[in-house]
């Protein structure tokens, strides 16, 4: 009895030894923006330039991201926001996804249906709108409406270099809600490099009460 019980323990300790299947992880890191990010199967990330990567679920592609940098420094100079940029900012850039024209007719999303807020584990700020999206017929002269999104933007700015990261589904696509966990937890795992890691605290180009 006592020589089965010792098998036992030795099968145990071996199997718990393994690694599970599918729980490996893997990270994505921006060496220009000085983030990085963690994620596990199903999910992958695949890169196609700095700042810019899809997300894929199961091998498919079901969310793209892109670092606006650029977009964010013009919209300041242009649009020159008083009070909390970010979300400004993040209000008007969250809607561009769903732009495109074309002979019979064009899509576009001037309403947002609904807005959250909060702080990722990391402490950095994250915005999240769900979108009114509009189909056009031109030849028709219809319209058709359905919800898109959520489209997130994460605060990654460094200082004096206001940044956002935004992640957002496919034009004219709702996410279903286990779609929207795992990027609810990707967004968890995003970081800033140790050397901005005070970013959140020090440098603020977000809030309603930034100084000037």
């Amino acid at each position: 009895m006592r020589r089965y019980t010792h098998i036992l323990l030795l099968l145990i300790r071996v199997f718990l030894s393994i690694p599970a299947f599918g729980s490996e992880e893997s990270s994505y890191r921006s060496e220009e923006y000085n983030f990085t990010l963690r994620y596990t199967p199903p999910l992958q990330v695949t890169s196609f330039g700095e700042g810019y990567f899809d997300i894929l679920k199961d091998g498919k592609i079901f969310a793209q991201a892109s670092v606006e940098d650029d977009s964010f420094q013009i919209f300041i100079q242009e649009e020159k926001p008083k009070t909390d940029v970010f979300r400004s900012f993040a209000k008007e850039r969250c809607k561009i996804i769903c732009d495109a024209d074309g002979p019979d007719g064009s899509t576009y999303c001037k309403e947002i249906a609904s807005e959250k807020e909060w702080t990722s584990a990391n402490g950095l700020r994250v915005l999240e709108f769900t979108l009114i999206f509009t189909r056009e017929n031109y030849q028709d002269k219809t319209k058709e409406e359905s919800r898109m999104g959520p489209v997130y933007l994460v605060e990654i700015s460094r200082a004096g270099h206001p940044l956002a990261l935004m992640i957002h589904p496919a034009p004219e696509t709702l996410l279903p809600k286990d779609s929207e966990q795992l990027i609810l937890g990707l967004i968890d795992t995003i970081q800033l490099r140790p050397e901005h890691s005070d970013r959140q605290g020090e440098v603020k180009v977000c809030g309603a009460t930034c100084k000037k």
